[in-house]
């Protein structure tokens, strides 16, 4: 195997790296301006079809009606507190709950009636 041999087989190792970086930077590329947005979606095109939304993580906003409070246990006898609430907005409204384990020294974030909020969520149509 000579130098020419050698150099031939640099090239080419050298020549495919180029190209494995340039095709991974296109595919970085095409997954980030294909991917979806965090956008607020209306309530109505979940209460449309609820079970074709089964699941999905969703980012909804509207105002907050019929608040109530909640404290509880989980299946484990462990506190749990929260709230629940109807969440509406120009298309509809949907039920809200929200639910986090009680700790001693800290209180779960409270809504009160009629506030305007984002609420980042699951789809649990049961």
């Amino acid at each position: 195997m000579g130098v020419g041999a050698t150099q031939r087989t640099l090239y080419r190792w050298i020549g495919g790296l180029a190209w494995g970086l340039l095709c991974c930077g296109w595919l970085w590329a095409a997954l980030a301006f294909v991917a979806p947005a965090d956008e607020v979606i209306p309530i109505g095109s979940i209460t449309v079809n609820p079970m074709a939304n089964n699941r999905r993580a969703v980012i909804l906003q509207g105002k907050t009606k019929t608040v109530n409070a909640y404290h509880g246990q989980d299946s484990f006898g462990r506190s749990l507190c929260g709230q629940g609430f109807i969440l509406e907005d120009e298309t509809g409204s949907l039920d809200v709950l929200y639910l986090v384990r009680c700790q001693a020294k800290e209180t779960p974030v409270l809504v009160d009636e009629g506030e305007r909020v984002v609420v980042h969520a699951t789809i649990d149509v049961s």
